[in-house]
């Protein structure tokens, strides 16, 4: 059965009422469309009518919904968010109770700064510690938005600003462990980052 021969089927049924539709038994071999007829064009008209049901994506924006308010977020509201990640990064990253950083010469390091640069930093908190925009130098707050080329951050002052990555070093604190990372190096969407072979970007320090 083709697809039209579905859709016809699935319309003559639409006709009849609700408690007589399971008696309803359409024979494919009987079903004859003519070009032109008006069960064929009401088909085209729900056809039509069922696409346009579903946002392509400069709808989307348009309509504001890949955005976030920047006056209504209260900081408390992201706390929640924050929590959930600090459990989220310590099983992502393996970390124990007291653990430390590992050193440059060590073994581990490469490993480890490659899973911290992968990190989804949705509910992190971040400060940006050097920027070729000075105005940026010292703002800090809760990622509530990344995407491929900024984070969005909402601060103590209930702002959410807007920080490019690409213009950015961005300070990450897990625990007790303190760590830089180059905002360069974060350029793209977190789902593919966390899959992406990248190198060592990651300087601790404590």
């Amino acid at each position: 059965m083709d697809h039209a021969t579905s859709d016809l089927k699935e319309f003559i049924t639409d006709l009849v009422i609700p408690h007589q539709r399971c008696n309803v038994n359409i024979i494919p071999d009987h079903i004859t469309m003519l070009e032109g007829t008006k069960i064929k064009k009401q088909l085209s008209r729900k056809r039509r009518a069922h696409k346009s049901s579903t946002l392509n994506r400069r709808e989307y924006a348009a309509l504001g919904l890949n955005t976030l308010p920047t006056k209504q977020m209260k900081y408390e509201e992201a706390l929640p968010l924050h929590q959930l990640w600090k459990g989220y990064v310590r099983e992502h990253l393996r970390l124990r109770e007291g653990a430390q950083v590992p050193q440059v010469h060590d073994a581990r390091y490469e490993e480890f700064s490659r899973k911290l640069v992968k990190l989804d930093l949705h509910g992190a908190k971040l400060k940006v510690l050097q920027s070729k925009c000075s105005t940026l130098e010292g703002l800090a707050g809760i990622c509530v938005m990344d995407t491929k080329n900024v984070l969005k951050l909402l601060g103590k002052d209930h702002r959410l600003r807007t920080i490019p990555k690409s213009e950015c070093v961005f300070g990450l604190k897990v625990g007790n462990m303190e760590f830089t990372i180059f905002g360069q190096h974060l350029n793209i969407r977190p789902a593919e980052r966390s899959v992406k072979k990248i190198k060592s970007f990651v300087q601790p320090f404590m």
